[in-house]
């Protein structure tokens, strides 16, 4: 048989992610500044003799930094650079330019915004970059306005110059590596069975995802094998759950040395449900669940039955970048909101529906093993997997129910 699966559209962008961030930072510090040429024209003494231009000239930059940040939305890493470099250039100009050294020195700390900014999203190297110069020009103003105040003085005015800017750089990147640090053992935990450590069904699908998009781009195949513990709640009612929590650890680990083959990497191996297990290697394996079967028996604790059958990956004209990755938080979301499957909901169930169609075709030989005694494997040959294709749904499609769910044709 084939099983035909719609290929799901990329997400579209919502209006809510307008803008990150880090532009939204750039944007409001920015326009921190304009005030500064207003105090100027109100306050003469305010500035050095003749440093009105030149601080009309700053202020345009910023109207501009604020401009093409607005516009921008999401600033790339090399226009944040830019502006954030003449942002600070802008500073430090300006501060230098004021008369008074109290307001030199309060402008100065101004120099720690664009570094901290940088800490919060961007790449280390740009945030070393922009924190050294920083640090540079701080110590530079310090210098000049502190000149007459004597060594001692103009070093404190360095140093907590200095301190300024590198102290919130340094608490932003701890926090940025703590939540990074949080977020990866959350995204662990939400893809592993806690009793076995294997995948649990929401990992599963983000590492078949990959699997099926490697094959499609190939047109390789996938051999699948379904995996069920005989008579396990015997084993549970004769010896309680903790002997039988032992016995499904014990099998993951089986599974997991089955599969740990230097030339066959990117097998998947999971855990589908109570006593039930899927393995999913790359290539033909036609004996891949008797291998399965041969490896447990030797514990002598219990038994269990296999079905496998062999997935034909059949590489679509069109195309060759796979299915299309997905998200499985976003979507939820999207559909709560709008009341309709969005693209991503699309993607999502694409790689589900598929999934479900390669778990149901081994099931069979699961079932073929346990009808003809358990302790057995049952392979079901092959079936060929066309990821086609996916549109938007048209009114005037006759079959609209199409979209999104895989058709098998015999």
């Amino acid at each position: 048989m084939t099983v035909h699966h719609p290929r799901p559209m990329a997400p579209r962008s919502t209006s809510s992610s307008r803008w990150d961030t880090r532009t939204g930072m750039v944007i409001a510090s920015a326009s921190g500044a304009l005030p500064m040429l207003a105090i100027a024209l109100i306050e003469p003494s305010f500035l050095r003799p003749g440093a009105l231009p030149i601080l009309t000239a700053i202020v345009a930059f910023t109207a501009l930094t604020v401009a093409i940040a607005v516009r921008a939305g999401r600033l790339t890493e090399t226009q944040f650079t830019i502006l954030g470099s003449g942002g600070m250039l802008g500073v430090a100009i300006s501060a230098y330019l004021i008369a008074d050294p109290a307001g030199t020195r309060a402008v100065t700390s101004m120099l720690a915004v664009v570094p901290a900014i940088a800490a919060s999203g961007s790449p280390p190297r740009v945030t070393a970059a922009l924190t050294t110069a920083s640090m540079a020009m701080a110590t530079t103003l310090s210098v000049t306005a502190m000149k007459s105040s004597g060594m001692a003085v103009t070093i404190i005015a360095v140093g907590a110059a200095v301190t300024t800017v590198l102290v919130p750089v340094a608490l932003i990147l701890a926090l940025r590596r703590s939540i990074t640090a949080v977020n990866q053992r959350l995204e662990t935990l939400a893809n592993t069975d806690s009793l076995t450590d294997l995948l649990n069904r929401r990992g599963l699908l983000a590492a078949a995802e990959t699997a099926l998009r490697t094959a499609d781009g190939q047109a390789a195949s996938l051999t699948a094998v379904v995996i069920d513990v005989d008579h396990f709640k015997t084993v549970n009612d004769t010896h309680g759950h903790a002997a039988g929590d032992r016995v499904l650890i014990t099998i993951a680990r089986t599974l997991e040395q089955t599969v740990a083959r230097p030339n066959e990497p990117g097998s998947i191996v999971a855990r589908i449900g109570g006593e039930e297990f899927l393995l999913l290697m790359p290539g033909a394996h036609p004996t891949l669940g008797t291998t399965i079967v041969e490896a447990v028996r030797p514990s002598g604790d219990v038994t269990v039955s296999a079905g496998s059958v062999t997935v034909e990956i059949e590489q679509t004209p069109h195309s060759t970048s796979g299915i299309a990755p997905i998200h499985i938080d976003r979507s939820a979301a999207d559909t709560a909101t709008t009341g309709e499957p969005s693209p991503v909901d699309h993607a999502r169930l694409g790689v589900e529906r598929t999934m479900d169609s390669i778990v149901r075709a081994a099931d069979r030989g699961l079932y073929a093993a346990k009808t003809a005694g358990r302790d057995r494997a049952h392979h079901c040959g092959a079936f060929t997997l066309t990821l086609a294709e996916n549109t938007p749904p048209d009114a005037s499609d006759p079959e609209p129910a199409h979209h999104g769910v895989p058709v098998i044709r015999r």
